[in-house]
């Protein structure tokens, strides 16, 4: 089992569950300081903290399973306590670190059909970082043909990116299959500002990320050209 379910450390736990209800989220669980939204796939949490951070993480069916599969793909993986219970730790070759916690057993809520988890990995090792998403069990789908962006499925839902950069650092984004002006439009009511922008991979919705800078919905490229799907995904 995989899920994806990163992990959003904010001082503004109510500012971002206004959004993510507002895109289409459902509230999966509420628990003081801690609160888990599921998108149609995958899902993101909450955790209250006085400076905003984001990190990956993941849902799995087994913590010592899943890192021993890693581990012997050649993912370095150990199972580590944390304050949050026994975790599986993943570390990539540039340092960077995520966890992968055993699976909570919840009741699922309705969703926004189509919207998709979709955090993003930038790094100037994209073969390397892909390795690692290959060797925890995620799925590639699309690579870009001049090679500065691959995502991938996870079985269990939700989507993860790894994107060229000079320097490494994570972003929040999402998935939709429609058509993201119908989210706008939702927005809009909800007078939450945001606007569309065409770029190389398709349109985009850009709204404001309540810990400053903004939040991006990506549109489902229809159009695949300078890009490779995967045919085993």
């Amino acid at each position: 089992m995989l899920r994806v379910r990163p992990i959003v450390f904010t001082p503004n736990v109510d500012a971002f569950s206004d959004l993510f209800t507002t895109l289409g989220l459902a509230l999966i669980e509420d628990a003081p300081g801690w609160r888990v939204f599921a998108a149609d796939s995958g899902r993101v949490a909450l955790h209250v903290a006085d400076e905003p951070t984001f990190e990956f993480s993941f849902e799995v069916g087994s913590i010592s399973e899943f890192a021993r599969r890693t581990a012997e793909a050649g993912t370095a993986a150990v199972v580590i306590d944390t304050a949050d219970g026994p975790a599986a730790q993943v570390t990539a070759a540039d340092g960077r670190t995520f966890l992968a916690y055993e699976a909570a057993l919840r009741d699922t809520a309705p969703a926004e059909k189509g919207l998709a988890v979709l955090p993003i990995w930038y790094t100037p090792d994209l073969t390397a970082a892909s390795k690692v998403f290959t060797d925890i069990g995620a799925r590639k789908r699309l690579s870009s043909d001049a090679g500065s962006w691959v995502d991938f499925t996870a079985k269990n839902g939700g989507l993860i990116a790894v994107h060229g950069a000079d320097k490494v650092s994570t972003e929040l984004a999402f998935e939709f299959s429609g058509d993201v002006k119908t989210l706008q439009e939702r927005l809009q009511q909800s007078f939450v500002p945001s606007t569309l922008a065409d770029e190389n991979h398709g349109r985009s919705l850009r709204l404001p990320n309540p810990d400053g800078g903004e939040l991006r919905v990506n549109q489902w490229q229809e159009d695949l050209s300078g890009y490779t799907r995967n045919t085993a995904s």
